[in-house]
C-alpha cells in the first residue's frame, strides 16, 4: 500500500510539472488566471515533493535501523515535525502569493503587529525549537522511563510542542517541550540494563531492622524471579536518613524492558511495605 501511494505521488508530481509548463494553455482554454493556477500548482507540487521526500528519508532510516514500517522513534517523529513546519510555512507563502504580496514586504509592513505576534508566540516557538532538539537528541527516546519534575512515566510520543508520558496510573501527561530544561530530568532507562528502582519512606520510630525490610521485599519479588536477570532478587539500600524518617530504595533488573510488568511488581512490593509498616509517604520513581 505504501509503495502504491509513493508511486501515485510520483505520477502526481510529473503531472503537476507538465501543468506548470502549460499555464498559458490553462488560461487560454479554461479561463483560469495564470497567477491563480500557477499558485495552486506550485503549492501542490511543493506539497507532494516534501511529502515524498519525508517518505523516502523515513523509509531509508527505518531500513538502516531494521525497523518495521509501523515502528517509530525520535527521528521518525522529528522528520514528521519538520514536514509539518515546512507545510505550515508554505501555506503562509501560498496565501501571500495569491494576494500578490512579497513575504518580506508583508512582515516589514506590519512591524508592530509582527513584534506583538513574536512576544505572544515566544513560548510556542520555544516549545517547537525544544521539541525539534529533543526529537533528534540521544538523551531521550520513545519508550524511555523518565521523571520530569514531579511527573514520572514512559515516553510514548514527541509532538511538535509536547512530550507525552504515560504514568503508572495509565494517565497521559502532556509536558511542554521547553519545560524539560526548567525541571530536573531523570532517565531511568539510561541507567544501563533494564534496571528499576522503587523508593519508599519509613518512620524512624518503628526501628525496623534493615535485614527484616530487605527480607520482606525479596519475598515479594521472588514470585517474579523468572523475569529477573539471572534470577537475582535485587538489593535494598538507604538513600538518605533524616531525624524523623529514612528513605529506602530497592533496585532490581528485569530480563527485558517491560513497563506493565514493572508496574505490577512495584504495586506488589509497595503493598508489602504498606502492610508491614506505617508509611508516612510513598514516592515510587521507576
Amino acid at each position: 500500500m505504501n509503495v502504491l501511494l509513493r508511486f501515485l505521488k510520483v505520477i502526481s508530481i510529473s503531472v503537476l510539472f507538465v501543468l506548470n509548463e502549460n499555464l498559458d494553455f490553462l488560461q487560454r482554454d479554461f479561463y483560469i488566471p495564470k497567477h491563480f493556477s500557477g499558485g495552486i500548482i506550485g503549492f501542490l507540487l511543493f506539497l507532494f515533493i516534501a511529502e515524498l521526500g519525508r517518505d523516502i528519508l523515513t523509509f531509508l532510516y527505518r531500513r538502516r535501523k531494521k525497523m518495521s514500517p509501523r515502528e517509530t522513534d525520535n527521528v521518525v517523529v522529528g522528520l514528521a515535525n519538520i514536514y509539518f513546519l515546512i507545510i505550515a510555512g508554505s501555506v503562509v507563502y501560498f496565501i501571500l502569493y495569491l494576494l500578490k504580496m512579497k513575504p518580506v514586504e508583508f512582515f516589514t509592513g506590519i512591524s508592530l503587529i509582527s513584534a506583538a505576534i513574536a512576544v505572544t508566540m515566544k513560548d510556542y516557538i520555544a516549545n517547537i525549537i525544544s521539541g525539534m532538539i529533543l526529537a533528534f537528541s540521544d538523551k531521550l527516546k520513545i519508550g524511555d522511563y523518565v521523571q520530569i519534575g514531579k511527573h514520572i512515566g514512559e515516553i510514548i510520543d514527541f509532538s511538535l510542542t509536547m512530550i507525552t508520558l504515560r504514568n503508572d496510573d495509565e494517565e497521559l501527561v502532556y509536558i511542554p517541550s521547553n519545560t524539560i530544561y526548567l525541571h530536573d530530568l531523570i532517565n531511568y532507562s539510561a541507567i544501563g540494563e533494564d534496571a528499576f528502582i522503587i523508593s519508599f519512606e519509613i518512620n524512624n520510630k518503628m526501628k525496623l531492622p534493615f535485614e527484616e525490610i530487605e527480607s520482606k521485599l525479596k519475598s515479594a519479588l521472588s514470585g517474579y524471579s523468572e523475569h529477573l536477570m539471572n534470577r537475582e532478587i535485587g538489593h535494598l539500600f538507604i538513600d538518605r536518613s533524616g531525624q524523623e524518617s529514612t528513605t529506602f530504595k530497592y533496585r532490581y533488573v528485569l530480563k527485558n524492558k517491560d513497563i506493565p510488568l514493572n508496574r505490577e511488581i512495584k504495586k506488589a512490593m509497595l503493598k508489602v511495605v504498606y502492610d508491614n509498616t506505617n508509611i508516612i509517604s510513598i514516592n515510587p520513581i521507576t
